[in-house]
């Protein structure tokens, strides 16, 4: 038995030496269909490059889940929601109020 687990009684086919060549293909006829759909007014709707939805980041990222009470993280959404803003600079706006609080207490 070989390592592949069959027995020497399958034969498989022989690799061939060359690969079969591939014809070459005329473009011109869609070169031509091409030109004819632009004078018709059809226009190229392929995206000229993939680009990520949202905002260019600007600093690395992480995530942050917080499970707690839902009266808590709703009043934090509608803190956000009010204000226009994300849940990350919600957070941020906090923070710094916190940091605020902390260096008026000189500490």
């Amino acid at each position: 038995m070989s390592k592949y687990g069959f027995d020497d009684k399958i034969e498989l086919p022989k690799p061939t030496a060359t690969p079969k060549s591939r014809p070459v293909v005329d473009t011109g006829g869609f070169k031509k269909a091409v030109r004819a759909g632009s004078e018709l007014g059809f226009v190229d709707r392929e995206p000229s490059r993939h680009l990520k939805p949202g905002p260019k980041r600007k600093e690395p990222q992480d995530k942050v889940s917080i499970p707690g009470p839902k009266r808590v993280t709703d009043e934090f959404r509608d803190f956000c929601r009010v204000r226009d803003i994300t849940l990350w600079q919600g957070l941020e706006l906090l923070l710094e109020a916190q940091r605020g609080k902390a260096e008026g207490q000189g500490g």
